[in-house]
């Protein structure tokens, strides 16, 4: 895989409902990404979590993210990546997920996080 390099990278290492911190992270790359600067999401460990379809959290009164998630495309947010790993160890599928995501493995997203400007994770 060629490196890919950022502006700014946004690590979701979070579970969801857990805290705001993934609003927060969403907001961070909406803001980036409204000053052209070249943004990309990446969901690790727990943070995969946060993509799965059909999540609920109303029933709980509490708010998610998915909405927000929905919206990426309308400010180019279309980089999306999700650790190979933490999908094999929630058994998921990239079809499972909320966005259309580029599925990779450690060493990739490694190398993605080493040709980036700035990481901030969540």
């Amino acid at each position: 895989m060629k490196p890919s390099s950022f502006d700014l990278l946004v690590i979701f290492t979070q579970p969801p409902l857990s805290a705001t911190s993934a609003k927060e992270a969403l907001d961070v790359a909406l803001v980036s990404a409204t000053f052209d600067q070249t943004t990309a999401l990446v969901f690790v460990a727990e943070g995969v979590l946060q993509l799965v379809k059909d999540q609920q959290p109303d029933e709980l009164r509490l708010k998610g993210i998915q909405a927000m998630l929905k919206a990426l495309p309308l400010y180019d947010l279309d980089q999306v990546f999700v650790q190979q790993e933490a999908l094999t160890r929630y058994g998921l599928e990239s079809s499972d997920l909320l966005l259309p995501v580029k599925v990779l493995n450690s060493s990739d997203l490694q190398q993605i996080m080493a040709c980036s400007r700035n990481l901030l994770s969540f």
